[in-house]
């Protein structure tokens, strides 16, 4: 179990990124085995806070409607035929008072109301997990940061397939801007 006695849990909500079918398919054989058993476990820790968990995932329609040609990331991922669907696609436990949010960018805040429902409920701290840290972490931390949120990196349940840059994303920019527990 992860310590989550640091935390002010009355303004805060788990935001787990990237854990979709799309993801571990992309990536199987280098995932860790037991990455959805922790993410799971720490989600189900959460749950008895009371706070809410909200899955973002990424989603460019069906027909790449959400390409740019400009953006390097969403021309990448419609050559890998990878993130169509705009459906709930998580490959963890889900129950029906969470909240999902789809972004056609590295960033789970853009294009959606993800940011302003936070706001709305007087949430102003992020506990996060994440599917690439060198992807959706880096952006999303990034944006978060800019945006004044306390952010709580969950290290166990990020994983990125470059080692390298996942901890020294973790080392510098991550710890200069989240806690890391």
């Amino acid at each position: 179990m992860i310590d989550l006695s640091s935390i002010d849990k009355t303004r805060a909500a788990l935001l787990v990124m990237h854990y979709q079918a799309d993801v571990f398919s992309a990536l199987a054989g280098v995932l860790p085995n037991d990455m959805k058993d922790r993410a799971n476990m720490f989600i189900s820790d959460w749950r008895k806070t009371g706070r809410p968990v909200i899955f973002a995932n990424m989603a460019m329609g069906a027909n790449y409607e959400a390409v740019n040609p400009h953006n390097l990331l969403t021309v990448n991922v419609s050559n890998a035929g990878l993130f169509r669907e705009a459906a709930p696609r998580t490959v963890l436990e889900s129950q029906a008072s969470d909240k999902h949010y789809f972004s056609a960018r590295g960033n789970v805040f853009h294009g959606n109301d993800l940011d302003k429902d936070l706001r709305a409920q007087g949430i102003d701290t992020l506990v996060m997990a994440g599917i690439a840290s060198s992807g959706v972490l880096f952006s999303t931390v990034a944006w978060a940061s800019d945006a004044d949120y306390r952010m709580y990196l969950v290290r166990d349940c990020c994983f990125d397939p470059d080692t390298a840059a996942h901890d020294a994303l973790f080392r510098t920019s991550f710890a200069a801007r989240a806690l890391i527990v």
